[in-house]
This record gives C-alpha cells, structure tokens and sequence, in this order.
C-alpha cells in the first residue's frame, strides 16, 4: 500500500452568522464541515463529491490554510500544517496549491501570463529574472500552451486555455499537493476531457496527488482513484472508485448514481431512478442523528436519535448509514 501523503482527521469548520447594521452580531453558526477524516495517498487522486454547499469546498481551502479549520488535525508528508507559523507556514505553501473553479475570476486582467505564472517564482525568490522567463516558457509549454504567448493578457484566451494557465501557475514551485476545485465545470464537454487528460498526464510526470472536487460524478469516475461522497457537511460513503460506482451502499451515492445515464438505450431503459423527496436542509440548523434522514427512503426511528459513523461495510468500502447495504447498479 502506498504511503499517505495527506491524513485529515476529525475536521470542523464552523462560520459565524452575523447580524445587524455592521454585521457585528454573531449568534449563530454554520457548521460548513463536521467530523470528517480521510486521507489520500502519494501520487494518487481521491475524488470529492456532493451537491453545492456540501462543504467540499470548505475542505479543499483549509488544506491549504486558505482558511484555518474550527478543529481537528491536517497531517501533511507527516506534519500537522495547522500548527505551522510564519517561515514554516511560508515553507508549507511551496508543497500545496490550488486550481480555482473559475480561471476569468482567479487571474488578474492587469497581469500578463508571463507575470501571473511567474508570481508564485517571485514570493518564494526562485531563480533571476531571465531563470523565471524559462521556466514559465517551459511551463506553458508542459500545459499545451505557445510559450511566444507570454506577454498577453488572459483575456485574450478561451476558458480551456485560461484553465490550463491556473493549472500552470499551480505547477510552478513543483507542489506535492493540488487541490482541484472544480476545475472543469465552467467549461465546454469536449474541453473537459482535455483539461482532465491534461491533469492526468501532469500527475504522472511530476508525481502529482490531487484532491479532486467535483459535482459531476461522470468526471469524478474519469479521474479519481477513491472517492468520498459529501452531504451536509459530513461524510457519507468512501471506497475506491470501482467498488463504490458498481456497488453503492449509502442510499444517498445510489440516488446520484441511479441519476447517471449510460450509453446503452437497452441497458438505460432497464434502470430506474432513485428520486429523492424534499430539499437540503439548512446546515444552521441541521437534523438531529443522521442529516440525511428527512430525504432519505429507508429512513428509522434510530435515525433521528443516532449519528450513524463511517463502518466498513465491504472491504475498503465505508458508508455512514444504520442499515446500509450494497446495491449492484445495472
């Protein structure tokens, strides 16, 4: 087995809800991630998925103290990063990055490629000038990209080509980590699958391990070595990624799985849809025992009153469900 490279223990993120005229008020909170563990190992990719507002994203930006977690423990190449200050801290940032969902909003219209590439090169003092210059040609290059076109602005290219910078940018100081956080889902179909191949080509050549968020289930498969399902800031289901698309224990991955269509008429027709009643609740004010319950077909009395925690209901296949059980989907 390989070795982990990232180990997330009992994590919380709790935001205050403010009120009043300065928003000064705080009374309440949101519990935006609670209780969650996983841990990815090294040059592998685990796929995190669940409707929006889940927290998935909330996961991704403390990892890279983006945001500093309520509580719990971030163990990174055998560190926990939340203790890290100042030099260290500094330190930490070299080995861990972040591709943004959307490139028009994360890089700066005033900077060129060349300068906005080159960025991560002038905070961390790499290289002269002309050694910067290099490397950022080389890395357009890596990325699918003319390095001639270092002096333009990201305006001047599409979404894909503007993707393919940030995943640049990110590359620059050789990161052990990237966070990817739904870095395809403003592009068209056909520039996803190029992005995605991209990524997997860059992992195998520089030894890459992602976390990987998504929202589209198709793109999570294509990508992911294990995957975790997410709902209401909790962990629902963790497997690797065969076991969990063939044999899904968590009534909720069998509904979003059940809503995937396959490209054989026969096959499609002979599937039938899990439709879920009612919408997400309010993670200000969540249900008691399990937050699934109230949409939840199989829902108990117990399930009120307990929490159900992550068990291993096959090999290597956890789901936090009180009467969970396989379900082959055909």
């Amino acid at each position: 087995m390989t070795e982990a490279l990232l180990k997330v223990s009992n994590l919380h993120k709790d935001f205050a809800v403010t009120s009043g005229l300065f928003q000064r008020f705080s009374k309440r909170k949101v519990s935006a991630v609670n209780d969650v563990s996983f841990s990815i190992e090294r040059g592998k990719t685990m796929g995190l998925v669940g409707e929006s507002g889940s927290g998935k994203s909330t996961i991704g930006r403390c990892l890279i103290r983006l945001i500093n977690p309520t509580s719990g423990t971030i163990d990174f190449n055998g560190i926990d990063i939340l203790t890290l200050k100042g030099e260290d801290l500094f330190r930490f940032r070299r080995e861990a990055q972040i591709v943004f969902q959307d490139p028009q909003a994360s890089l700066n219209p005033r900077m060129t490629i060349g300068e906005l590439v080159s960025e991560p090169l002038v905070i961390h003092k790499t290289g002269t000038k002309a050694e910067r210059i290099a490397a950022v040609k080389e890395l357009l290059e890596t990325v699918g990209l003319n390095p001639e076109h270092i002096n333009r602005y990201p305006h001047e290219f599409s979404g894909g080509q503007r993707q393919r910078i940030g995943i640049a940018r990110a590359l620059a100081l050789r990161p052990k980590l990237i966070i990817c956080d739904e870095p395809v889902s403003a592009l068209d179909v056909s520039i996803q699958a190029q992005v995605l191949n991209l990524l997997d080509s860059l992992q195998t050549e520089f030894g890459l391990t992602y976390l990987f968020i998504a929202h589209d289930l198709g793109v999570v498969q294509h990508i992911s070595d294990t995957v975790a399902v997410m709902y209401l800031g909790t962990l629902v289901e963790t497997a690797d990624v065969d076991p969990l698309y063939a044999t899904p224990c968590h009534p909720y991955t069998q509904s979003l799985l059940s809503a995937i269509p396959v490209p054989d008429p026969e096959m499609q027709r002979s599937r039938s849809r899990i439709l879920l009643q009612g919408e997400v609740p309010s993670p200000i004010d969540p249900p008691s025992g399990c937050r699934f319950r109230t949409r939840c077909p199989i829902v108990k009395d117990v399930c009120s009153a307990e929490r159900p925690e992550l068990r291993e209901i096959l090999p290597g296949h956890f789901c936090a469900c009180h009467f969970a059980k396989p379900n082959p989907l055909s």
